[in-house]
């Protein structure tokens, strides 16, 4: 068994050797695809990215979200340097538009150095998996970091690039201070089309002090607030700048507070039952006492067996909700009768 520090300070160490020989501090370089939606895992991951380059005195000098891409933009701000693509879910064809931009990238760059950040490959139809592969080839600089075995064997397969296991790039976050929980049991579940096998939730909801909810909607005028903050922050820390720092500034808050709201959600209760792979690696950072499912694909379940993610006595990974009510029961009785 591992604590929640050591699982942390471990894989932050796999990462710092896998990109090791991929980054150099002094060059300039792009990081795109930021994610401007709702999925705070997604926060996480860019987060994590920025406090990797943080750790290295440095940060992107060109960021974007695939709708405002501009190439001209990128070329001026980086030269000859390389591209990062954001890690996550999306290397596949689950998700749509992620796949054309990647190749479109690829095709425009041939020769350029571009790293993808740590994802998860899921395909569905083999026309994708060929286009994707043709694109990887034609390119002939692309480093793809997957974060489990599973997809390392995909890319192996089917890419003609290098390829290398990573685990998410989340955890250069490091561990997060918990606030006090208010409620005893939170449903973390997802709704949207990873959602894994069907379960009956009844045991659970009926349980006096259980909460439910995916990730919260954000407010209405979120964008405009984290726009203003990001330059209210500037002004005080002596970091404003130009276009392309006040949006480097802006993600970075936009990511900040999508991520504060994860973790207050995740603090809620004093257990959780989660479903999304973030909402375990959250827990993970906070040391919350915790079971996991999987979704739709085995994309929790493949990054846990990659990573030992859940060797500690405060995560497992459960079939069904019931079993995870089982699991957590049985801690919950064991601390108190520790105590």
């Amino acid at each position: 068994m591992e604590s929640n520090i050591t699982i942390i300070n471990r894989l932050q160490g796999v990462i710092a050797n896998c990109l090791s020989d991929l980054f150099d501090p002094s060059e300039r370089f792009a990081l795109l695809d930021f994610p401007n939606h709702y999925n705070i895992g997604d926060s996480a991951i860019w987060l994590g990215e920025l406090a990797y380059f943080d750790k290295k005195r440095t940060r992107p000098t060109y960021v974007t979200e695939i709708p405002t891409y501009d190439e001209d933009r990128m070329l001026g701000a980086i030269s000859s340097g390389r591209i990062f693509l954001h890690g996550g879910g999306n290397f596949g064809d689950i998700w749509a538009g992620y796949r054309q931009f990647r190749e479109g990238l690829l095709d425009k760059h041939k020769g350029r150095p571009i790293v993808q950040m740590p994802q998860t490959i899921h395909f569905k139809e083999q026309a994708n998996v060929d286009s994707t592969a043709r694109a990887i080839e034609r390119h002939g600089q692309f480093t793809l970091l997957v974060r489990d075995q599973r997809s390392l064997e995909f890319a192996q397969r089917w890419f003609q690039c290098e390829t290398r296991l990573c685990p998410d790039m989340a955890f250069c976050i490091g561990p997060v201070t918990r606030p006090t929980p208010q409620h005893e049991l939170l449903l973390n579940l997802r709704e949207d089309q990873e959602v894994g096998t069907a379960q009956d939730l009844t045991a659970a909801t009926l349980r006096p002090g259980t909460v439910k909810s995916d990730w919260p909607d954000e407010p209405a005028d979120f964008q405009r607030q984290t726009k203003h903050a990001a330059i209210l922050k500037g002004l005080l820390t002596g970091r404003i700048g130009g276009r392309a720092r006040m949006t480097e500034l802006a993600y970075r808050e936009r990511a900040q507070q999508r991520f504060d709201r994860g973790v207050a959600l995740l603090s809620s209760a004093r257990q959780v039952i989660t479903d999304r792979m973030h909402g375990h690696i959250m827990c993970v950072l906070l040391g919350a006492d915790h079971c996991v499912l999987d979704n739709s694909y085995g994309k929790t379940s493949s990054f846990i067996e990659a990573w030992g993610t859940c060797n500690s006595d405060k995560a497992e990974l459960a079939s069904t909700v019931d079993e995870a009510l089982a699991i957590l029961d049985a801690r919950r009785v064991a601390a108190a009768a520790a105590a």
